[in-house]
């Protein structure tokens, strides 16, 4: 009877000491690798979310400034500009190299009702200063411009580089004139048309992570050709 009551109490004693220590650093040792691997988690979608942002807005900063320039040129009284007394007047495409970038000028109408005169507000372009890319909306003549407004954000990332690569071709038309037409010895004055492409490249950096850098680049065919020269009267 002693002897059950004796085995009784020892399989109700419980846990002892040195049990309940190793219980216990298995336990911190599992919520310890639980810990690491979510703080690992959140830094990943921390990087992910952050990378996203910056490919998004370096993307979309060349992606407006593509669909700007494919606008270059544009008139609305073009059809009077295949003739010799008038010519487009938003046909200027200007390169204007820089310190650290290239500059590019352009413009197009933006008139309700034709007025065939390059107006202040129909002046646009595109620059590096500061780290970010600047976005013209308005200038004083088709080669300077004097209201630039900030287009990417700096918060997010650094522009580097931006580099526009002009290829021109010209073709020749001379073969639609009513009067044969000879160019000169001193300059071509027959008729052509000149096919506009420029190939953009931006680089940028993350301001959360200096490791972060991407290059994209875009090439752009204004889409309004530019008439040159003209048939013999």
């Amino acid at each position: 009877m002693r002897s059950q009551r004796s085995s009784h109490r020892r399989s109700s004693s419980g846990l002892s000491i040195v049990e309940l220590l190793i219980g216990m650093a298995i336990g911190l040792f599992i919520l310890s690798g639980s810990l690491s691997l979510f703080a690992t988690q959140i830094t990943s979608s921390r990087r992910l979310g952050l990378e996203t942002r910056f490919n998004q807005d370096l993307r979309a900063t060349l992606d407006l400034m593509t669909r700007d320039l494919r606008r270059g040129a544009y008139w609305g009284n073009a059809l009077a500009g295949t003739g010799i007394a008038q010519r487009n007047p938003y046909a200027a495409v200007i390169l204007t190299p820089e310190t650290d970038a290239h500059q590019i000028l352009y413009s197009y109408t933006r008139d309700l009702s034709e007025n065939s005169s390059l107006d202040s507000n129909e002046v646009f372009g595109f620059r590096l200063a500061g780290g970010a890319i600047q976005m013209c909306l308005g200038g004083s003549s088709a080669s300077s411009c004097n209201n630039w407004q900030t287009l990417s954000n700096t918060d997010i990332l650094i522009v580097s580089q931006f580099s526009i690569v002009p290829t021109e071709t010209e073709i020749d038309v001379r073969a639609a004139c009513a009067i044969p037409c000879t160019d000169t010895a001193e300059a071509p004055t027959c008729p052509r048309i000149q096919v506009r492409h420029y190939t953009l490249t931006l680089t940028g950096r993350s301001t959360s992570d200096a490791a972060l850098s991407r290059t994209l680049r875009s090439q752009v065919r204004v889409r309004n050709d530019a008439l040159l020269g003209s048939c013999t009267a």
